[in-house]
Parts: C-alpha cells; structure tokens; sequence
C-alpha cells in the first residue's frame, strides 16, 4: 500500500501540477526520513518493549497520516504543490516504518531459529507481491480518475487514492489483530 501511496503523489506531482522528478523525488523526502527514523526505532527498541502491540501502533500513525494528507490535498491550491502535504507524508513514513519491523518481528517469532531463514524468504516475497498490488490499485485508482483532466482532476485523483489506501489500512488493522492480540502478545524475543 505505501509502495503505491509514493506512486500515485508522484504521478500527481509530474503528470498533474508538472513538476519536475526531482522536485517530485525531494516531496517525498519527510516520508523517507519518518521511515528511516521509525524503522530503526521500532527494530531496535520498541518491537523489544512493547512486541506485537507495535504493530497496531504503526497502523494507527499511518491511518493518522493518510486522512492528513487528505485534508491538505482538499485545500490544496489545484496548481501549486502543497507545502503542507510534507508533514503529513512524515507521519505516514513514521507509521509504515514502526509497522514494519514489528509486523516481520511478529510474524517470524513463534518459529524456532533454524526455520527462520526458510520462512523469511516467503514472507519477503509476499511483502513484494503486496507492494506490486498497492501500486497497480491505487495506480489505477488515480489514474483512472485524473483522465486527461488537468491539475483540478489530478488533485481530486489523487485525493481518491489516498482514501482506497486508508480503507485498505484499516482492514490490515483488523487482519493484524489475531496476529498480535491475545495472553501472548507480549515482548518478542
């Protein structure tokens, strides 16, 4: 779903408001740096703490994030590139990257340690079956509702895409929860 929430403000940027790639790119940089800063500290310090909680933690700051953004793309100047939308971005790389770590952590911690590097493999490739998935939907969502339309089209696309994302978030917030609820859910080894 993240994979296909950085392609779809990216073809809003270019193809919508015409903005270059690098301009584009660097839009997507408080994203990038919430995932880098969250990831480290979900892996090294809160998936020890708090263990299958950090899961439902991540979802809830990327489902704070995505309505966020929706609101500045709602008040967004059609044509101009809103400013706004960076902090929203950030709270969205804050979420994807607490859940990460703690969504594999969680995933792989009921295996025994020679089993690990086996189930690790099909897990990853999962992990990428799902980001191709998120990119062709919310791809198709954007697209298919930006046509030719202009910048107006596009910020109303792109609006549309973030919206199927946060549904989509909320249902893996209720698939999360027999994975991390229960006597059980307490730290990870």
């Amino acid at each position: 779903m993240t994979d296909g929430l950085l392609t779809v403000i990216v073809l809003q940027l270019q193809l919508g408001l015409h903005i270059s790639v690098l301009a584009a790119g660097l839009t997507l940089a408080p994203w990038s740096a919430g995932l880098a800063v969250a990831s480290w500290a979900s892996g090294a310090r809160l998936v020890r703490r708090f263990g299958h909680r950090t899961v439902p933690l991540g979802l809830a700051v990327l489902l704070a994030g995505t309505p966020a953004a929706i609101a500045v793309y709602r008040t967004a100047d059609p044509t101009a590139c809103p400013v706004p939308l960076l902090p929203a971005l950030a709270v969205v790389g804050l979420g994807a990257g607490l859940f990460t770590p703690a969504f594999f952590a969680t995933a792989l911690q009921p295996l025994r340690p020679q089993e690990i590097g086996s189930a690790a493999g099909p897990l990853n490739a999962v992990q990428q079956l799902g980001a191709t998935l998120g990119v062709a939907v919310l791809g198709s969502v954007y697209l298919h509702a930006a046509g030719p339309g202009g910048a107006a089209a596009s910020l109303h696309a792109v609006q549309l895409a973030f919206w199927a994302a946060t549904a989509l978030a909320v249902v893996s917030l209720v698939a999360a929860r027999p994975m991390t609820g229960g006597p059980e859910a307490g730290t990870i080894r």
